[in-house]
C-alpha cells in the first residue's frame, strides 16, 4: 500500500476516535473514579491506608490530556460544549514546572483555544450554561468579557442569568473599588431575576447569589473578618479574634485537591519564612483529626490546624472551592483572598513593613 494511503488511513482513524461517546466515557470515568476515591478516603480510618490512597488519587492531568485529544479537532461543533466546560473545570488549578523552578498554569494553550473557539462559535447558542459556570470557576479575569458577551448575545434568559452570576464572581478578582462593587451588585440582581431557580451543582442560582451578597457585605477586602473559632489537634480553642495584633494567614484546605502537595509545600515555606515574625498561620480542614495530628507531629505540616469535619467554618466563610487563603491584618481587616503563592506573601510582607498591601 502506498505511504500516502497509509497516512490517510491513520489520519482517518485518529479523527474517527474523536467522538461524543469517547469524550463522555472519559468524563464519566474520571467522575466515577474521583467519587470512589473520595468515599474510600472517608472510610479509611488507618493513617497508613490513607497514605496509600493519596498515591492512587485520580489524575486530572491525565484525564485532561485524554479529553483534549477528543475535543480539540471539533471545538466548532456543538457536541463539544459540555466536554470543553468539563475540561476547563478539570484543569483550572493544575500547574507545570518551568525554568528556574518557576511554575505556570498547565494546559494554558489548550484553554486559550477553547475560549477562542467558543467566542467565535457558541456564545449565542443554547446549552452553554455549563460553559459559563466553568468560566466563573476558573477565577481568570480574562474570562469576564466572554461572560459579558454571553449576557449580551445569548437569547436564553436563564443562560444570561447564569453568565451574570459568573461575571459577578469573577469581578472579585478586580478589587473592591466602588465601580467594581456596583457592577457586581448589578450582575447579582440580574442573576436572581433571570435564573433564580436554575440548578448549579445542587444549589440554586438564588442561593449562590445570596452567598455572594454575603461575601460583598462581610468578606470583601477591607472588611473586618468575621470571627471564627474551632478546636485544633491538641484540643485547644483557636479563635480569630484572639489573634488580633498579628497578621493572620487563614488557609481552608483538604486532601482532595490534586494540588494538595504543592499547597502544603507553599504553606510550610510561609511558616518557616515568618517563624520569628508576628504572623499566625492557621489551617481549617475537614481531614481526620488523627491524620492531621500525625502529619503535624512528624513535621510534614508545620502550621496549626482547626479540624472542621462538617465544614461548618468553611460554610461560614462561604468557601466553595479549596484551597482558599485569606490574609488578615493585625487590625482584623481582610487584605487578600485567593490561592497560596507569591501574591499572598507580598501581602504579608507589606503588612509587616507597615505598607499598604498590593491591590
Amino acid at each position: 500500500m502506498p505511504k500516502i494511503a497509509i497516512l490517510l488511513l491513520l489520519l482517518f482513524a485518529l479523527h474517527a476516535e474523536a467522538s461524543p461517546a469517547e469524550a463522555q466515557r472519559i468524563k464519566r470515568g474520571f467522575e466515577l473514579a474521583a467519587e470512589t476515591w473520595g468515599l474510600k478516603m472517608k472510610m479509611a480510618a488507618d493513617p497508613g491506608e490513607r497514605e496509600k490512597l493519596m498515591a492512587s488519587r485520580p489524575d486530572p492531568a491525565m484525564a485532561g490530556e485524554d479529553l483534549w485529544r477528543q475535543i480539540a479537532p471539533s471545538l466548532k461543533e456543538d457536541w463539544t460544549i459540555p466536554y470543553a466546560a468539563f475540561f476547563l473545570e478539570l484543569t483550572r488549578n493544575l500547574t507545570v514546572g518551568g525554568t528556574e523552578g518557576n511554575t505556570g498554569a498547565a494546559f494554558s494553550e489548550e484553554r486559550k483555544r477553547i475560549l477562542a473557539a467558543f467566542t467565535q462559535n457558541h456564545l449565542a447558542k443554547p446549552g452553554i450554561a455549563p460553559f459559563s459556570i466553568a468560566l466563573a470557576d476558573s477565577g481568570d479575569p480574562k474570562s469576564l468579557p466572554i461572560l459579558e458577551k454571553i449576557m449580551a448575545e445569548n437569547p436564553d434568559e436563564a443562560t444570561k442569568g447564569i453568565a451574570a452570576l459568573g461575571a459577578s464572581m469573577l469581578l472579585k478578582k478586580l478589587g473592591d473599588a466602588p465601580e467594581v462593587m456596583k457592577k457586581r451588585l448589578t450582575y447579582l440582581r440580574q442573576a436572581i431575576i433571570m435564573s433564580s431557580d436554575q440548578d448549579i451543582g445542587g444549589r440554586s442560582v438564588a442561593d449562590i447569589a445570596t452567598d455572594e451578597l454575603y461575601v460583598i457585605r462581610y468578606l470583601a477586602k477591607g472588611r473586618i473578618a468575621p470571627d471564627l473559632s474551632g478546636m485544633d489537634v491538641a484540643g485547644r480553642v483557636v479563635q480569630l479574634s484572639g489573634l488580633r495584633g498579628k497578621t493572620v494567614v487563614l488557609l481552608f484546605w483538604d486532601a482532595k485537591s490534586p494540588e494538595t502537595d504543592k499547597i502544603i509545600g507553599l504553606t510550610n515555606q510561609m511558616t518557616m519564612k515568618y517563624a520569628d515574625k508576628p504572623v499566625a498561620i492557621v489551617g481549617v480542614t475537614p481531614e481526620a483529626l488523627g491524620r492531621i495530628r500525625e502529619l503535624q507531629a512528624d513535621g510534614s505540616i508545620r502550621w496549626n490546624n482547626i479540624i472542621d469535619p462538617e465544614d461548618k467554618l468553611s460554610r461560614e466563610y462561604r468557601v466553595a472551592v479549596r484551597p482558599a487563603m485569606l490574609i488578615i491584618s493585625p487590625a482584623g481587616k481582610i487584605e487578600y483572598t485567593g490561592l497560596p503563592g507569591s501574591f499572598a506573601e507580598l501581602t504579608v510582607d507589606a503588612l509587616l513593613a507597615g505598607d499598604a498591601p498590593p491591590r
